[in-house]
């Protein structure tokens, strides 16, 4: 629910806050003119020690306020900010009485704690509730983001089934025992494929089941098609949705190779460049045939679940000249917790 106060980011958020409200205290006291820059002095220096130790206690804490839940965690991050508003106000009212005389009035005591305490509550809880509320919005969007990859998934996989189906029947009249071997090898093919729940899979098994849908197509079309595979080292722990090669090379094999009378051969390029993936497929095009509306559906339908996945950076683009179509596939690095 908390904002990773450990980070530049959320910190920085919590110092403009504490300044902003520093800022109309002051103004709320003494008004706009003549503006009072030595209270607003008084006023800053003491919200900036409750917001930076405040922020330390609650970064030092965050494994632990995870595990108390989302009440919990309010509660207790909003008696530590409490706590430290009593602290500061406390030892900083007496380091001003001790080292500069006149800085603080001769009254100064419990009550101006509390004040001070009371001050810094209402816009804590008002804080803690709006970080709550956008916690429980996130939630939500990332549940409706799920749905919406399961949905664009579901629309893969059967497109995937009916076209291995037609392999099978277009080899059942030539060759029996080819059609036989192609539903065995299949059965494992889908028992990955279909069953798969996780939306997100090792690139490495990505990789696995698209060397196995070629190696079905090669049985197929036999000498017509050949595949390179050049895959440099892309580190460990990378991640891509289910599903988002292997219509790629339907494609490169269906509006491709089928197309050419001789065949042609099929290049998959993997590597990694900093933190992003490159994937690169590259077959031969018949320059009289276009591709049809089914393959751009299919690219339009990769580059949305990689980009709900990965963000807007992630890309599927495609680079047609005479005689080759290229695929290629960009995305960041998505760190695995």
């Amino acid at each position: 629910m908390l904002p990773d106060l450990c980070r530049g980011e959320g910190l920085f958020a919590a110092v403009v806050i504490a300044e902003l409200l520093s800022l109309l205290i002051v103004l709320a006291r003494g008004g706009l003119y003549p503006f009072d820059w030595r209270s607003l002095g008084q006023v800053s220096m003491l919200a900036l020690w409750i917001t930076l130790l405040s922020a330390l206690v609650l970064c030092v804490t965050r494994q632990l306020l995870a595990e108390l839940g989302h009440v919990g965690a309010a509660l207790a991050s909003f008696a530590v900010i409490l706590l430290v508003s009593a602290l500061c106000s406390g030892v900083g009212g007496w380091l001003l009485w001790y080292w500069v005389p006149g800085a603080i009035s001769d009254d100064f005591g419990l009550w101006s704690v509390l004040e001070s305490v009371l001050i810094a509550a209402i816009p804590a809880g008002i804080l803690l509730r709006y970080l709550y509320l956008q916690q429980q919005l996130r939630l939500q969007q990332r549940a409706e983001l799920e749905s919406r990859i399961q949905a664009l998934q579901s629309r893969i996989r059967p497109h995937f089934l009916f076209n291995s189906m037609n392999m099978i029947a277009s080899l059942i009249a030539t060759d029996p025992d080819k059609a036989e071997q192609v539903v065995e090898d299949l059965s494992d093919l889908f028992r990955h494929a279909l069953t798969d729940s996780n939306t997100l899979i090792p690139l490495r098994e990505e990789l696995s089941l698209s060397r196995r849908y070629l190696a079905l197509e090669q049985l197929r079309l036999g000498e017509r098609l050949s595949a390179v595979w050049e895959i440099g080292d892309y580190g460990t722990g990378v991640q891509i949705p289910c599903l988002t090669i292997q219509p790629v090379l339907e494609n490169a094999v269906y509006h491709g190779i089928q197309l050419i009378p001789e065949g042609g051969q099929v290049t998959i390029k993997v590597h990694r460049t900093d933190n992003w993936i490159h994937i690169d497929v590259i077959n031969p095009r018949n320059p009289r045939m276009q591709h049809n509306k089914g393959n751009r559906m299919a690219m339009s339908n990769i580059h949305t679940r990689l980009e709900a996945h990965f963000g807007p950076t992630a890309s599927v683009q495609a680079e047609v000249d005479d005689l080759h179509y290229v695929t290629r596939i960009r995305y960041p690095v998505q760190s695995v917790g």
